[in-house]
């Protein structure tokens, strides 16, 4: 009988183990993927259940303004925001675009701005950093139309 509780334990641990195992393999496939451009009508809808991302009455559509559309996560795809002078990005609650469910996201991590030269991204000391088309934002960078944006596991892309 012991034996048999035995075999039983080590198949389940060494079970156990490829599952540990599977888990880190798919995080780090799901931080190395490029993301993908929505296709067709965007629509904006999350899934059931999910928490969308707050913006605090900027996400209509103004004519010559900058916008921001969520491409990452696949619940938030779609989502737009209405560049008008500042917006903020990270989990707090205070920010104009929250993603409290963005763990790799500081609770305020970027700050995206008008200034006369331009829309600028500026990396509010974030932990996991900001990345312009896969190149990490040292203090602050233009941004141009078409431009993606990753603030922690989330991308945003710029439509002029």
């Amino acid at each position: 009988m012991p034996d048999q509780v035995l075999t039983a334990l080590k198949v389940l641990l060494l079970a156990l183990m490829y599952l540990f195992f599977a888990r880190v393999m798919w995080a780090v496939w799901s931080e190395v993927r490029t993301p993908v451009a929505p296709r067709g009508g965007a629509g904006g809808q999350g899934a059931g259940g999910t928490a969308a991302p707050r913006a605090k009455g900027r996400s209509g559509r103004r004519k010559g303004a900058m916008a921001f559309v969520v491409i990452e996560p696949r619940e938030e795809r779609g989502h737009r925001f209405t560049l008008s002078n500042v917006l903020t990005i990270g989990r707090d609650a205070e920010c104009d675009i929250a993603m409290p469910s963005d763990t790799f996201m500081s609770g305020r991590h970027a700050r995206i701005e008008v200034q006369p030269s331009g829309a600028r991204i500026v990396d509010l000391n974030s932990t996991n950093g900001v990345f312009v088309n896969g190149k990490r934002v040292q203090g602050e960078r233009g941004l141009r139309d078409g431009d993606r944006i990753q603030v922690g596991n989330t991308v945003l892309e710029t439509r002029g």
